[in-house]
């Protein structure tokens, strides 16, 4: 937040504190500072959520198969946040977990980024991070989503097969 937003801020409560609007004023500050801490949240489980994707498509390319499309950035990271792991047509797979090390994939994701699953062709992934607090050592803990789609095409087609 710049000096200028601060001093506005400061001078918005001031005003409100002077006219008798205390409730206001405090509303007024503690949403000048709810929204940056919020916002502040969003962008660490993005650059997590980044920081999977690269350890998923590194093991991809260690184990020498194709590049997959990402669908979005931290696609599912609202449904993470809200536990809710109901997923679009044409999940293949997913793999959940909870990390302090988002640049790290644990076994069962590994195993999903080098495996193939029967006759379906994976052709994008997405991931959902989503912070959910700080471990006993102080660390952030992130749940974790990865989950693998059959291309834009094949989901559209299962549709009419199932």
């Amino acid at each position: 937040m710049s000096e200028a937003a601060i001093s506005l801020q400061v001078v918005s409560f001031y005003n409100c504190a002077m006219e008798g609007r205390q409730k206001t004023a405090w509303i007024a500050v503690s949403l000048a500072f709810a929204i940056p801490l919020v916002a502040l949240a969003s962008q660490r489980d993005d650059n997590a959520a980044d920081d999977v994707s690269s350890a998923f498509l590194e093991a991809r390319q260690a184990a020498h198969l194709s590049n997959l499309g990402r669908i979005g950035r931290n696609r599912f990271r609202k449904q993470m946040c809200k536990h809710d792991l109901r997923m679009p047509a044409g999940l293949i797979t997913d793999v959940h977990y909870e990390t302090t090390d988002p640049a790290h994939l644990p076994d069962n994701a590994r195993q999903l980024a080098t495996s193939s699953v029967g006759d379906q062709v994976v052709a994008r992934f997405g991931v959902g991070v989503c912070s959910v607090g700080p471990d006993s050592s102080g660390k952030v803990t992130y749940s974790v989503l990865i989950a693998t789609y059959a291309s834009r095409w094949s989901s559209f087609w299962r549709i009419f097969g199932d």
